[in-house]
């Protein structure tokens, strides 16, 4: 199943969806690599969105899922920040999709902890 030509996303705290969407169009694709971007930025800002599959030495399934976001400050000097998270599926047959589901949820409910992003603060600040 393919995610589709175009995704709107929200910046806000996943308990708010519904506002301040970015729509990332594909940009390109195929079999394991989709490249979604935002169109109408002004260079050299850019917002993409990757997705890629991958397989291990091991034979582990590895899901990226990135998000690249270049801003430039005021002295129109250029800088990109990366926020990504890779989903490793070992090749033995306990680990099902439901037990990844549920790790991925894990992920989310620490980092949206409090319904303000509290640990993402914390992790920043390099407070835990």
């Amino acid at each position: 199943m393919s995610l589709g030509t175009s995704l709107a996303l929200s910046k806000d705290s996943p308990t708010d969806v519904d506002t301040n969407l970015s729509t990332f169009d594909l940009r390109a694709a195929d079999i394991n690599h989709s490249e979604y971007s935002v169109a109408g930025l002004t260079l050299p800002s850019e917002r993409k969105l990757t997705i890629s599959h991958d397989i291990g030495k091991g034979g582990e399934q590895r899901h990226l899922i990135r998000i690249d976001d270049t801003v430039v400050d005021a002295l129109l000097v250029p800088a990109t920040m990366s926020v990504y998270a890779v989903i490793v599926r070992p090749s033995n047959t306990a680990v099902t999709n439901a037990l990844l589901i549920e790790n991925v949820n894990r992920l989310i409910d620490f980092l949206i902890e409090g319904g303000s992003n509290g640990n993402v603060t914390k992790v920043l600040n390099s407070e835990v």
